[in-house]
């Protein structure tokens, strides 16, 4: 085979995954409602579509900036924002998974937790915030 069919059938084999795992992973933000809840909870339900598409192009601009290794002027700033923007995206979408699988009534009935559920979840968050910050300071050892 040569080189240059070998090197479409990669492209070929790489697109495909890649739209596989994106519509699993559209399905599965769908399947939580995610982007429905948030809609609702904002009294913005009639522009879900708005939002939905706008999901699809951030996503696909950041999967374009990855994939080309784009650079970008704002430098730590824009790295921050697009960090900001998505630690929001999965804390929502972790929200609304436990919120579908009722975690946290769950959990509160287990460990007989019968106030204090405001300080739980920012011990969560902060916890989580710690941990961002500390894996973008710190790295992996770098």
């Amino acid at each position: 085979m040569s080189d240059w069919i070998r090197t479409m059938v990669y492209y070929g084999v790489g697109i495909s995954f890649g739209v596989a795992v994106a519509a699993g992973l559209f399905a599965f933000i769908t399947t939580v409602g995610v982007v429905t809840r948030l809609a609702a909870g904002t009294k913005t339900a009639k522009h879900v579509m708005l939002y939905e598409s706008i999901a699809i192009v951030g996503v696909t601009a950041a999967n374009l900036v990855d994939l080309f290794q784009l650079q970008f002027a704002g430098g730590v700033i824009f790295r921050a924002l697009c960090g900001l923007f998505s630690g929001v995206f999965v804390g929502c979408l972790a929200a609304a998974l436990a919120e579908v699988v009722n975690v946290f009534p769950v959990m509160t009935r287990r460990i007989k937790l019968t106030v204090g559920m405001a300080w739980l979840v920012l011990a969560f968050a902060l916890g989580k915030g710690f941990g961002a910050w500390y894996h973008l300071i710190i790295g992996n050892g770098k």
